[in-house]
């Protein structure tokens, strides 16, 4: 009976070894439960979709692409999945995981054990700052966001009041997190270096769940211009309150998070329209994408559109661009899940701007730079919500529309 048990773990381990063999599997840590679910299944879903085209064209070098999942709802979780992913799966790669928070937690594990982490989401720019051999993000950072969205509120809001910054107060209110702070800092010294009347940074937890104290001093400040970081429900709270308060500003600049997906429009109804967005955009102008870039996003909102129900937005589009590329760039061209080989790829990469889905190009920042391992090619892009739908405003070379509703609508107008 012990020789037949004995026999089973050992049938049991080489079939494991085998399907290994004949698969990459690559860890997937991303928040599915918890405040952050509805934006990191969204991520996960265009991560998905990258895995199913890459294994239908018959996967890298011959073998099909499995992820391995993980909930990282908390930092603490975050940091107990990646140990799980690196140690009991032994997972090389892990890909993820669209909270900054989260992916302090979790990077530093597959750091310590040498493997390969492949950030799709989180922007804090302290993610790049600490001398990580193996992190590679993606996306851009919270600096640039931050500093996108004071561009914009001089460039298009302002002239737009009739004003020049200087005779315009700005109000920053943020989630006190690393990804809040870091983009409101960035927002607010943009600002008073073009010459607006900065009230101040409001920073608040985005677990709380009545900001009215919040919203009785945006309206105190007397802002005309309000720039916010905040994730999902924080983001609806804000607004529900401001209309039950009755606050209403010239303009209103999200950051990200809930701000540019469809629920957020959904929630809100028409009091959505006018409320800009700096983030990535699923809706750039196709013409200043590459001729592959505008294919794979044509069939990836295809694809996501039938298995959703509804189009992707920038947090999906996100997901869907990073891990593309992790397979089909930097895998493929390793040829193994080595990490040593994996970062060389990384590092050799070299897409000019317009040649992913998004807009951007990739080239990494290398060692001895003080942002190791960031995406020096991407670049957020600003949004506004017009009947109902997110339209691309700025930059110039990507825009698809101007922006309207300035100033923004009072609550009873709306």
């Amino acid at each position: 009976m012990k020789q037949l048990a004995l026999a089973a773990l050992a049938l049991a381990a080489s079939t494991f070894a085998a399907q290994a063999q004949e698969t990459w599997r690559i860890g997937a840590l991303y928040p599915l439960t918890g405040s952050l679910a509805l934006l990191g299944n969204e991520n996960l879903n265009g991560a998905r979709i990258a895995v199913d085209m890459i294994n239908e064209k018959g996967g890298v070098v011959g073998k099909k692409v499995e992820l391995v999942q993980g909930d990282a709802s908390t930092p603490d979780k975050a940091q107990s999945e990646a140990e799980r992913l690196s140690s009991l799966e032994n997972l090389q790669i892990i890909t993820g995981t669209y909270s900054s928070g989260l992916s302090y937690a979790a990077s530093q594990v597959v750091e310590r054990r040498g493997g390969l982490y492949w950030e799709t989401g989180g922007i804090a720019d302290g993610l790049t700052k600490r001398g990580f051999n193996g992190y590679f993000r993606i996306v851009f950072t919270a600096t640039s966001n931050g500093q996108l969205a004071a561009n914009l509120a001089a460039s298009a809001i302002a002239p737009r009041l009739g004003k020049k910054p200087a005779d315009l107060t700005l109000l920053v209110v943020h989630e006190d997190s690393d990804y809040g702070t870091s983009v409101a800092t960035a927002a607010e010294n943009k600002a008073k270096e073009l010459g607006f009347k900065v009230a101040g940074r409001l920073p608040y937890k985005a677990s709380t769940t009545d900001l009215a104290s919040l919203v009785l001093r945006m309206r105190a400040s007397g802002a005309d211009i309000i720039i916010a970081s905040s994730y999902a429900n924080d983001a609806l709270l804000i607004q529900r309150q401001m209309k039950q308060l009755g606050v209403n500003v010239g303009a209103f600049i999200g950051t990200g998070g809930i701000y540019g997906l469809p629920s957020f429009g959904e929630s809100l109804g028409n009091a959505v329209n006018g409320i800009f967005d700096t983030e990535g955009s699923a809706a750039i102008n196709p013409a200043s994408l590459s001729e592959e870039a505008r294919t794979l996003l044509a069939e990836f909102q295809k694809r996501f559109e039938a298995s959703q129900g509804k189009p992707p937005s920038y947090v999906g589009t996100q997901g869907f661009v990073g891990t593309y590329i992790l397979l089909d760039k930097v895998l493929r061209e390793a040829g193994s899940a080595d990490p040593a080989k994996m970062k060389a790829a990384a590092l050799a990469l070299d897409i000019p701007t317009g040649g992913t889905s998004l807009g951007w190009g990739v080239k990494f920042a290398g060692p001895g730079n003080e942002m190791q391992g960031q995406n020096e090619r991407s670049f957020p892009v600003a949004q506004q919500w017009q009947s109902g739908k997110l339209v691309v405003v700025a930059p110039e070379n990507v825009k698809t529309a101007d922006p309207v509703l300035v100033p923004l609508p009072a609550w009873d107008k709306r």
